[in-house]
């Protein structure tokens, strides 16, 4: 098996960037959650399209919006793994947060939801 490096770098299309924001989103949720200390909070996920930094370099931006104000992209060899990665940084994000003792929900008032609900997996064959 191959091993891949990780790599998290700054918005290279805005380095200076402080708001949330991305021009592409690709695919957004919104979840609400209760938090370790009891604060009530919607926390928007989503992922943007992936481009090309260089030569050699795809970057993928991503928002945790709620519990970070500015994550790097997700940096990797190509389109493809930018975005794979992109998407297991925020599943990763996620799972600290639920970790700590939050607790996820689809909607305020709702049923709970898992990490598994989220980022399903197929199973083997």
């Amino acid at each position: 098996m191959q091993k891949c490096s990780v790599f998290i770098i700054t918005n290279v299309r805005n380095p200076n960037a402080t708001q949330i924001s991305m021009e592409n989103d690709i695919a957004e949720r919104k979840i609400f959650s209760i938090s370790p200390d009891g604060e009530k909070k919607f926390l928007k996920i989503a992922i943007g399209q992936p481009y090309q930094v260089d030569d050699v370099s795809w970057a993928c931006p991503l928002i945790v919006e709620g519990l970070h104000k500015k994550l790097k992209d997700a940096v990797g060899i190509d389109s493809w793994q930018a975005l794979g990665l992109a998407i297991a940084l925020v599943r990763q994000l996620l799972g600290y947060y639920v970790e700590d003792g939050a607790e996820l929900y689809w909607k305020e008032g709702g049923e709970k939801v898992s990490l598994d609900d989220l980022f399903p997996q197929l199973e083997s064959f």
